[in-house]
């Protein structure tokens, strides 16, 4: 029984869904359709060695966020990991002809949670990963695809150090300071001396906007001629 990652994802304003799903053999299955029809398979993507599987959910990271850039934004069937009973077909030629599997895909929507609930990509990979008995890989990765590529909005050095915490370096104070602070991806410390406290979400908001009110009522001061 082949072990399946994969998700379904609408655009209420044109009506249409996509379903994509990656399975251990590195393959990338993709149907797309209007709401509530069958909707048509189109042929897997070949598996790329070495690291096929691997690869194939790279693939399918992607075309997660290109659809959702393309308004794609209703999750239909949240991302899931299922075991199916129907076998993929694995061409005999090292380079045989693909063929599409309507029959997987739909094996994928009838056992995947009917319910549309918030399920995060990330986390149903790392289950995947799981069960097919493959590393998964490590969380700075995780977080690279989280952060994606910066916003040109962004200024220079948020874009910048947005890269470097998603790396999973920290960005801190110099440590000498008596007052100080430590930002990583995953926390936000304030310290004083030894001692320091991590914000909650909510705060790390807080202080982000009275950081940012601050910034405007006191502009960068004008260099000093010596």
């Amino acid at each position: 029984m082949p072990t399946v990652v994969g998700f379904r994802l609408g655009k209420d304003k044109t009506g249409y869904q996509l379903t994509a799903i990656a399975t251990e053999t590195g393959r990338v299955h993709i149907n797309h359709g209007t709401y509530g029809g069958a909707g048509r398979t189109e042929r897997p993507s070949m598996p790329i060695e070495p690291n096929a599987a691997h690869r194939a959910i790279a693939s399918l990271r992607e075309l997660h966020a290109k659809k959702i850039g393309q308004g794609y934004t209703r999750t239909l069937i949240a991302p899931s990991v299922v075991r199916v009973a129907v076998e993929e077909h694995i061409p005999t030629e090292r380079f045989g002809q693909e063929v599409p599997a309507p029959g997987l895909v739909e094996a994928f929507l009838s056992l995947a949670p009917a319910k549309p609930a918030e399920g995060a990509l990330e986390g149903a990979i790392r289950e995947f990963y799981k069960a097919i008995g493959s590393p998964a890989r490590p969380q700075h990765f995780e977080r690279l695809a989280r952060a994606g590529a910066p916003p040109s909005s962004l200024p220079p050095r948020v874009a910048g150090l947005l890269r470097v915490l998603a790396h999973g370096d920290v960005v801190a104070s110099p440590a000498q300071a008596r007052v100080g602070y430590t930002v990583s991806a995953d926390a936000v410390r304030l310290r004083v001396g030894l001692a320091g406290e991590v914000l909650d979400h909510a705060a790390v908001v807080e202080l982000q906007a009275a950081l940012s009110a601050w910034l405007r009522l006191n502009p960068r001061p004008p260099k000093t001629v010596a």
